[in-house]
């Protein structure tokens, strides 16, 4: 879903961090940096590290400062909420709470256990202030009722609910009130309670009950400073495709796509991947790695990475990580090497992130892109030639040629 924010201006591009990048990619005269290292030694994962170059919610390094917190506690109020023209139904709410559960166990498990979830639930349903019909979701939800909607779930829970210790608050809403649509994310909310001030929130609506927990896992990646990576306007030569750029590879995306683990350039920014499980691809030599799939990123073997990092400027680069059907990707119907492009200068809903389709013009659109082992993709603004071998256990080999 659209992630709502305030107005603020937009951040510009670190100096630092660009002067860094160009030298790195070797866009500068030598004279200008420091003495190179040895012609053997790769790249460092700083390399490919590209410096966020938008303001809010990106694709760089760092995630922005709106952001919470992708390692260690995330402490959630889970507020139920019904109102005057839709009771709740007796007994409904573990239902209500059941529905959204797998959505933290997703998290936890997606970065490999360094984000623990702790979610606090109220002791039932708290009643809003007003009719579900006075917040117009179905109309177009502004900042400021998104606003004013949590605040009255939070003020209606204050008296039995203690905030003190609260990093995101959730409020979800029964299944009677059909007119509460969607699930909108803040990161601006401006609420105090109990001497806290609450900054992030999503509110819940009916399309919980279609997605369940993966709309929780996918509104948190936005709370985590992750970027929408479906289209917010499909394009002209593809209309109404709004999943054009990177199909159901990612949660960020097509929430009900066949592949919804997070892509492995997304743990790296939360911290769910080390620097040391980066191959950094250079410009002049060949670079080879041994990828596991991405789902075992989190627990990989020694001797095994996470992904394949081949910079083409100072905002752009293409990754490779390895799809196979484990974990969340148990249900893709195509193996292999998942090629796509990161730009850091794209915004959320612009395209940051592009999968390369192996199979352009299949019927399959995207769901097939993954090249399978034995095949090769040549880069084509720089003719780098990327080749793909399988490798023991699921594992694939990498070989990237400038």
């Amino acid at each position: 879903m659209k992630h709502q924010r305030a107005a603020r201006p937009a951040l510009a591009l670190p100096i630092a961090a660009f002067a860094a990048m160009t030298l790195a990619l070797g866009l500068v005269p030598a004279s200008a940096s420091a003495a190179p290292p040895p012609p053997s030694a790769p790249p460092s994962a700083d390399a490919c590290r590209l410096p966020a170059a938008v303001g809010g919610l990106g694709s760089g390094f760092p995630v922005d400062d709106q952001a919470l917190p992708a390692v260690g506690t995330l402490k959630a109020a889970l507020l139920l909420v019904d109102f005057e023209d839709h009771p709740a139904s007796p007994g409904s709410a573990p239902e209500a709470v059941a529905n959204l559960a797998s959505g933290a166990e997703y998290l936890e498990r997606v970065s490999g256990g360094r984000l623990d979830v702790a979610t606090t639930t109220s002791g039932g349903w708290v009643r809003m202030p007003e009719p579900s019909t006075s917040y117009p979701f179905e109309r177009g939800l502004s900042y400021e009722d998104h606003v004013r909607y949590i605040g009255d779930a939070v003020a209606a829970a204050d008296d039995t609910f203690d905030f003190s210790d609260v990093d995101v608050v959730w409020v979800t809403a029964t299944k009677e009130a059909p007119n509460i649509t969607y699930s909108p994310t803040t990161n601006f909310l401006d609420v105090t309670a109990d001497g806290n001030h609450l900054t992030h929130a999503v509110t819940f609506g009916y399309d919980q009950w279609r997605w369940g927990g993966l709309v929780l896992a996918h509104e948190s990646g936005h709370t985590l400073g992750l970027p929408d990576l479906y289209l917010f306007e499909a394009p002209p030569e593809d209309p109404g495709n709004y999943h054009a750029a990177v199909g159901g590879w990612d949660l960020m995306g097509l929430i009900s796509g066949q592949g919804p683990e997070y892509f492995a350039w997304h743990r790296w920014q939360l911290g769910w991947i080390d620097d040391d499980q980066v191959v950094c691809a250079g410009p002049r030599k060949a670079t080879s790695a041994r990828l596991a799939p991405v789902a075992q990123s989190g627990d990989a073997r020694p001797g095994q990475d996470a992904m394949v990092v081949y910079p083409l400027s100072a905002t752009r680069a293409v990754v490779v990580e390895n799809r196979q059907p484990v974990g969340y990707d148990e249900g893709i119907g195509a193996r292999g090497a998942l090629v796509y492009t990161v730009d850091a200068s794209v915004r959320s809903g612009e395209g940051p992130v592009r999968v390369v389709d192996s199979t352009p013009g299949s019927a399959d659109g995207l769901d097939d892109a993954p090249f399978v082992a034995g095949s090769s993709w040549t880069e084509p603004t720089t003719g780098a030639v990327l080749t793909f071998r399988a490798g023991p256990a699921d594992t694939l080999k990498v070989t990237v040629k400038p």
